[in-house]
This record gives structure tokens, sequence and C-alpha cells, in this order.
């Protein structure tokens, strides 16, 4: 199917989507419903409507997969031209503008996007400087069961830009909305506790020793960037 034809199976949101050229566009809807199309012919669009050249469209996209997707795409819509666009992901996108520019980043050597392995041995390293006191370890015992866990907090924090110190303060506040929940609060008398009194043992149990074990492991944030950092890894 040729680029105008796919143009005129749009609906109408879609083509308003395509033919918006300037300015930002949102594209909400779920997957595998064109959204990548949307976007190839917009790009398709761009080119034939105005006098933008190929090499200075920059598209980025998540996964090598939908990057590669994408090239295939812009090359049915808009043929040759198309291997002049950026196409690649967030990570190979800034790890380029890294070693283009080593100087103002202050980084000699080569970056490259971290494998699965390599990640969980650099987190194997990371327990490993866990003393015997550390909340991972009188907690979870001196295994390494819970890697992805502490990855995935790890990368939550790093995707939605969230400092240690930020963290530190949403668990605060969680605590303390936590103390004036009904859950933790006794609502008639139950021995010596009178209604309104804290359920000691259970908010502690389930919301005080949870929430340190959570703060010991935010604490452990810039120690792992410091040890992805010296084994030049992103």
């Amino acid at each position: 199917m040729t680029f105008e034809e796919k143009l005129e199976n749009l609906n109408p949101n879609q083509r308003l989507a395509v033919d918006s050229i300037e300015g930002p566009v949102m594209v909400i809807a779920g997957p595998g419903t064109g959204k990548t199309e949307i976007l190839s012919l917009r790009i398709g669009n761009i080119i034939r409507e105005t006098d933008t050249p190929p090499s200075g469209i920059l598209c980025l996209t998540y996964t090598d997969a939908a990057a590669s997707e994408m090239r295939h795409r812009l090359i049915e819509y808009i043929g040759p031209e198309a291997y002049k666009i950026h196409v690649s992901t967030f990570h190979g996108f800034c790890n380029l503008v890294i070693q283009e520019n080593p100087g103002i980043f202050q980084q000699a050597r080569e970056l490259e996007p971290i494998s699965e392995i390599e990640r969980f041995k650099l987190l194997q390293k990371l327990i490993d400087t866990f003393d015997e006191q550390h909340q991972l370890k009188r907690f979870k015992g001196l295994t390494y069961t819970d890697w992805k866990r502490l990855h995935e907090l790890f990368m939550t924090m790093k995707k939605e830009n969230w400092a240690p110190d930020f963290m530190y303060r949403q668990i605060d506040e969680y605590i303390e909305r936590m103390r004036q929940s009904d859950d933790y609060i006794y609502k008639r008398k139950s021995g010596e506790n009178k209604p309104g009194d804290l359920k000691v043992k259970e908010f502690t149990e389930k919301v005080l020793n949870r929430m340190e074990v959570l703060k010991a492991a935010v604490s452990e944030y810039d120690h792992y960037n410091a040890l992805m950092a010296a084994e030049g890894q992103v």
C-alpha cells in the first residue's frame, strides 16, 4: 500500500495527528492500535510538506525491536531517504551523545547498556558489601533472591528522577498516613487499649518494619550508580 493510500485509510483523529506538523502531538492508545504507523506517517508527511531534511529528524523508541520496525515502515513509506532519519532507542541515542561529547560528560571510555547477567552480578556485588546488621540482610537473609526487586526500585527511581531524599520524605509521609489509618486504630476497647489507640504490634510489623527495609534499599541507590559508573555501564 502506498503512502497516499495509508493516509486515506486513517480515521479523523489519526489523520489530525499526521497532519499536525507544527508543535507537539500526543497520541494516546493501547497496544496494537497503530501508534507506530501514525508516527511513521507523520514523519513522512513532515518531509513531504516541509523543507525539513530526513537527517534533521530524530525518532526515539523504547526497544531495539520498535526501532527496527520504525525504520522498516519509514523505508516502505518514503524510500531510501529513510536511512538518513535518526532512528534509535533512548539508551542508544543518549550513549551516542555521550560518546560524541566526552569532554562535557567527563567520560572517556565507551558506555554500554547493561545486560541481565551483568546487572545481577553488579547487584550481587552491591549486596556483598552489606554488613550483618544491614536491614536487607537482617530481614531477607544472606541470599540474592530479591535482587530483581532491588533493581526495579533503582530503575523506577532513575526513570522518575526520584532522589533518595525525595524517597525518604515520601516514605515518612506514608508512615504518618498509615499511623492515622483505621486499619491500625482500635475502634473499640480491647484489653488495655482504648478506642483510638494505635495497634502498635500490627503497625510495626506491617508498616514500620517494611518501610525501614525500603529506606535501607533506597540508601543504596547512589552506591549502585557509583558501581555502574565504575563498570562503564548505563
